[in-house]
């Protein structure tokens, strides 16, 4: 297990510029965020360059996230719509083939908040549909789906079905630590779906918002996680999504060093 970090961490500065200061704070290890324009995970010349990036600086890649909001309408009862999701989320598989990662992470059900009755119901049943036709495609190219948590109990009521209902292999689960704080403080989804975890987002917050700052920058109990995650039979990487923009941490260099450091202490066992 590595620790890792998102690109993403501040979309202002240009893709190679991320990677070489993500480099010099240690990481050896990245994952692509939602907007593929950052990055260029999107294009062939954009693939190119981000492997050649990655040889230069030796590293290597632990996932991609499907396009955001753009591959966030697999529940679409607008058919249209919903088919263009599935394709760019097809899209960032073939990136993921490419680019040796292995591991492409979906949202579920938007938006929240959808009141129990026919239109949810409908939604549910297109969101099968789509996530059905995107496990298919993962297991025939080779790559796998990572389903992640939201920051409400009726996104996560869905999780729960799905993660019950699709169960090979190449089907699992993407832990977001800062979505779980914001909906209940705790560890539940963790502790529930531990089993098929494939890959994490952490970052923390204050319970109020999905702020994306540093671990202890909010009020998340690190200590209780770090007892919960070491105890899982977890083989993947310590993945990092923050954000530098709500951090106090607002030299790129200082906000590395300090995420490469509680990665760092996220990974020592409590015991």
């Amino acid at each position: 297990m590595k620790p890792a970090i998102c690109t993403s961490f501040d979309y202002t500065l240009p893709f190679p510029e991320a990677m070489a200061m993500i480099r010099v704070a240690g990481f050896e290890v990245v994952a692509l965020g939602g907007r593929p324009g950052h990055s260029g995970y999107a294009t062939p010349e954009g693939r190119a360059a981000i492997r050649t990036l990655l040889k230069q600086h030796g590293m290597t890649i632990d996932s991609v996230h499907a396009p955001f909001p753009e591959g966030d309408r697999l529940f679409s009862l607008d058919d249209t719509e919903r088919a263009e999701s599935v394709r760019l989320c097809q899209l960032a598989m073939d990136a993921a083939v490419e680019l040796e990662c292995g591991i492409v992470v979906i949202h579920l059900i938007q938006p929240y908040g959808i009141p129990e009755g026919d239109v949810r119901n409908r939604m549910i049943e297109r969101g099968r549909r789509s996530v059905e036709a995107l496990a298919d495609y993962a297991g025939r190219i080779g790559v796998k789906l990572a389903m992640e948590n939201g920051q409400k109990h009726d996104y996560d009521d869905v999780l729960t079905t799905f993660l019950n209902e699709f169960t090979d292999p190449h089907v699992g689960f993407c832990y977001d630590s800062g979505h779980e704080h914001v909906k209940s403080g705790g560890f539940d989804t963790l502790e529930q779906f531990g089993h098929q975890l494939l890959t994490v987002h952490l970052h923390d917050n204050d319970g109020s918002k999905d702020a994306h700052v540093l671990p202890w920058e909010g009020t998340t109990d690190w200590e209780r996680f770090r007892h919960l995650f070491h105890s899982l039979d977890y083989r993947g990487n310590l993945l990092l999504e923050t954000d530098i923009g709500n951090s106090r941490f607002k030299e790129h260099a200082v906000f590395l060093s300090q995420a490469m450091a509680r990665a760092e202490r996220l990974l020592k066992p409590p015991w």
